[in-house]
């Protein structure tokens, strides 16, 4: 029904197309999967066909007050990094039981993982008791982060990764002008993430920091000097490029298991496997702990010390 501009996804765009169409939307929405694959970019435009008088016309009044982010029916909460406090949620919740002039009063959060336990909890009570005409939608990377309570009261929507192949396809005919190997390179390095593949494929110097990275993380795992790869993690925090070093990071290892367990000559040994798969929780636990905010340094510094 609508031009979603967005790569895959096609059960879960049917999903919510079905529920507007039939007019059975839910008050409140869940959508969960990794970053970078359109969560957000979908939960916007589902605001958009559910704000339109039209039907999604993209220029009537209320469309391009969304566009502009000036719609006073509709709250947006992007990423900001921060946490979202209480008193926020209080704010919003007020401005949530006001008279609506649009369709609907609609809530969208970004990363709703951000939501501190209280603010959280603030938010409930209006899950359980919406008022008329309210939608919430909400996006999450990482859904063991968000209340139980909060999940059994949302339309929960699950989104995916694809495999490179899948990317490769479809990334293909965008960029006719893009040599397949360099494609093929960015589907692997995004790790299944479509909207990562397509930053790579648009900005040379993020791809060229990718392939960088590459280089200096196939020496982590080599029995190289600590202080070499100390420095490298000084280097990395300094140009704040820890994120992108933990993605390359879970494709090479990935990269490595994956082609170890195929049959062939790169075929890897069962302490290799285990030392891969060992790895790839510790690079996990490594992106736990920075969101708490502790000393990036020492968490970097220890994952470099477990690499070999």
């Amino acid at each position: 029904m609508y031009n979603w501009n967005i790569i895959g996804h096609k059960k879960q765009l049917e999903l919510i197309e079905e529920d507007i169409k039939s007019g059975r939307t839910a008050h409140a929405y869940l959508f969960t999967g990794p970053s970078s694959v359109g969560k957000f970019a979908i939960a916007k435009m589902m605001v958009n066909i559910m704000q339109c008088p039209n039907n999604l016309c993209r220029t009537c009044p209320t469309c391009i007050q969304l566009s502009k982010g000036s719609h006073a029916d509709t709250i947006v909460l992007d990423d900001d990094g921060e946490s979202i406090k209480i008193e926020q949620i209080r704010d919003i919740i007020a401005r949530l039981n006001m008279t609506k002039q649009a369709n609907y009063k609609i809530l969208l959060i970004k990363k709703a993982e951000r939501l501190t336990p209280e603010a959280a909890n603030c938010l409930l009570k209006t899950l359980e008791e919406p008022p008329p005409d309210t939608m919430i939608i909400l996006t999450t990377n990482n859904i063991r982060e968000i209340l139980p309570t909060i999940i059994s009261r949302a339309r929960l929507i699950k989104f995916t990764g694809y495999s490179e192949k899948f990317l490769f396809e479809k990334l293909k005919p965008l960029y006719p002008n893009v040599e397949e190997d360099v494609i093929a390179q960015v589907c692997s390095l995004a790790i299944g993430k479509s909207g990562k593949a397509i930053k790579l494929l648009n900005d040379a110097n993020l791809l060229a920091s990718y392939r960088t990275m590459y280089n200096i993380l196939c020496e982590f795992l080599e029995d190289r000097p600590v202080y070499g790869k100390f420095k490298a993690i000084a280097e990395i925090i300094e140009n704040g490029t820890e994120n992108e070093f933990l993605d390359v990071f879970t494709y090479l290892v990935r990269n490595r298991l994956y082609k170890g367990l195929e049959t062939g000559s790169n075929k890897i040994t069962a302490s290799e496997k285990k030392r891969y798969v060992a790895l790839l929780k510790e690079i996990e636990e490594t992106k736990k702990l920075l969101k708490k905010n502790i000393n990036m340094r020492l968490v970097l510094e220890n994952l470099a010390l477990k690499s070999v």
